[in-house]
């Protein structure tokens, strides 16, 4: 659908919700009546296309509209369709927002292609030039522009290119010289010894800390705003806000959890110190390294992988990832962690076992704790999460983007391997509770194409498009500890999306647009319960 036609359909059901309002009534009941309601809910009316809103809650949802309590106005919305509105369980948002405006290299398909975009790009930029997204897998030769290439093609200027999975980076001269090389993990380096540009993990942490002096708050600020619109714009309500230290900073995740957004933005900071988390208010862990990456080969695995193979690295010692679970399971507090590769997976679940073993099984399920991306896990350790209720934080998009018989996961592990990584099906059957999200900026914010991915696994673990749904909303809210939020049902939080059809007919053309979305009762995007 394209966005006249959207914005057309978007007056049509603006007038037909208001047309019969008598001048000056103030609307706090309007009844949506729509071709059909995902209400994601087992107890919830068959054939619902009705749904009451009355303030920031559902009052009611049924399937013939006559039969409705009273309300102050109607909106006909035809043919369009309501399901709770999504969320999304992992996300950067400030760089989101920087990626809307800074410089895109999803595409570049070489090194030398990479250079000319720097090139062209800075003819027209400032001082700091940031890109983001390009992926080596697949250029036609094993190498990576060098510092002194990229200096020349900004002519001059502070370059960050992060790499697709954000677990490292290109930089120019400017940034290695504000570096404290010498006494940082992750460099690379030539045969003479020399820094070549390419920085991984604490080093690439490292180099974003000093390009993130450059920007002015203003920058950062507006950064933030765009990445709210941009998920409003996809029926997105709530984003999962992971804060790194060595990203964006604990100053990028305080502005998340005090700033006034059109959407709720929960905020996590991944740092193992529960004290401070608790002191300001953020929620613990949730994107804190277990390990890296696969692209970066820095993920924690048992088959060696990469050139020359390696096993990726584990970032904290297993007695003190056990002792803050146990700790944080004691308090009742739930936390993340991240781990792709099923060393670091392992290593997670041993530290929920002992925290279990401490505090009991029944504690510990309680605390919904989370393990973000589980890529590359073995069926044992999904059985093992089912049974401790540890939450899978996941991104389908990582399978339609690197998995398959001839993708990254395959060049890494083989075919046989990547079939099954990012094991959606899994999960399903070993009862995990499933919550999707992007990992924006690694895949781009796209609820509805998180849906056709989980649905199309390309090693054949698809879950189906009401199982889905769920993991985009309800799990979601779940591992939040938002039970009143996340269904179309009677009582919870009137936090909705209106689509132009129904968007669980996932073809391939994927034309299916967000009309409205809702927040607490309110058109935040789509107006369409606006006077």
């Amino acid at each position: 659908m394209d966005r006249g036609t959207q914005r057309g359909t978007l007056e049509r059901i603006r007038r037909l919700a208001f047309d019969r309002v008598p001048a000056g009534r103030t609307v706090t009941r309007t009844l949506l009546v729509t071709a059909g309601v995902h209400t994601v809910d087992p107890q919830g009316p068959r054939g619902a296309r009705s749904v009451l809103l009355d303030g920031d809650r559902i009052a009611w949802v049924g399937a013939d509209p006559a039969g409705a309590p009273p309300h102050d106005a109607t909106a006909d919305l035809g043919s369009a369709w309501i399901t709770p509105a999504f969320v999304d369980a992992h996300v950067h948002g400030t760089a989101t927002g920087l990626a809307r405006t800074g410089l895109d290299l999803t595409t570049a398909s070489s090194a030398a292609d990479l250079l000319d975009r720097v090139r062209r790009f800075s003819a027209d930029a400032g001082d700091v030039v940031m890109g983001y997204g390009w992926d080596d897998f697949g250029w036609p030769e094993p190498r990576r522009p060098t510092a002194a290439q990229i200096t020349a093609a900004a002519g001059g200027r502070t370059v960050l290119l992060s790499r697709i999975d954000s677990h490292s980076c290109l930089v120019s001269d400017r940034v290695l010289d504000r570096l404290p090389l010498e006494g940082l993990d992750g460099v690379e380096r030539d045969p003479a010894g020399a820094p070549t540009g390419w920085l991984r993990e604490a080093s690439s942490q490292a180099a974003m800390g000093v390009v993130r002096a450059h920007l002015p708050p203003e920058a950062l600020a507006a950064a933030r705003q765009a990445a709210c619109d941009a998920a409003l714009q996809l029926g997105i309500a709530s984003l999962h806000e992971m804060g790194v230290p060595g990203m964006f900073g604990l100053d990028d995740a305080l502005a998340w959890l005090r700033g006034e957004w059109p959407i709720e933005v929960l905020t996590w900071w991944a740092e193992i110190d529960i004290q401070t988390t608790q002191r300001h208010g953020l929620r613990s862990g949730g994107d804190l390294f277990l390990d890296g990456s696969i692209g970066s080969c820095t993920a924690a695995t048992t088959q060696p992988y990469g050139t020359p193979p390696g096993h990726g690295d584990l970032f904290h010692a297993d007695e003190e990832v056990a002792e803050w679970f146990t700790r944080c399971t004691a308090e009742g507090v739930g936390l993340g962690v991240h781990a792709i590769g099923d060393r670091a997976i392992e290593q997670a679940l041993q530290a929920v076992e002992v925290a279990a073993a401490v505090h009991g099984t029944a504690a510990v399920r309680a605390c919904r704790h989370r393990i973000e991306h589980v890529e590359l896990p073995t069926r044992d350790q999904v059985d093992r999460m089912g049974r401790m209720g540890v939450v899978a934080s996941v991104q389908p998009a990582f399978d339609a983007t690197w998995g398959g018989d001839a993708g990254l996961y395959a060049e890494r592990f083989g075919a046989q391997a990547a079939l099954r990584s990012n094991p959606l099906r899994w999960f399903a059957d070993a009862g995990v509770v499933m919550a999707f999200g992007s990992d924006s900026t690694v895949t781009p914010l796209d609820p509805t194409g998180g849906l056709r991915a989980a649905t199309s696994h390309l090693g054949g673990l698809s879950v189906d498009p009401d199982v889905a749904l769920a993991a985009h909303t309800v799990g979601c809210r779940y591992v939040a500890g938002q039970d009143d939020v996340g269904r179309c049902a009677a009582g919870h939080r009137a936090d909705l999306a209106v689509w132009s059809q129904d968007p669980l007919r996932l073809g391939a053309d994927g034309d299916v647009a967000c009309l409205a979305t809702i927040v607490r009762g309110q058109s935040t995007w789509g107006e369409i319960l606006r006077q």
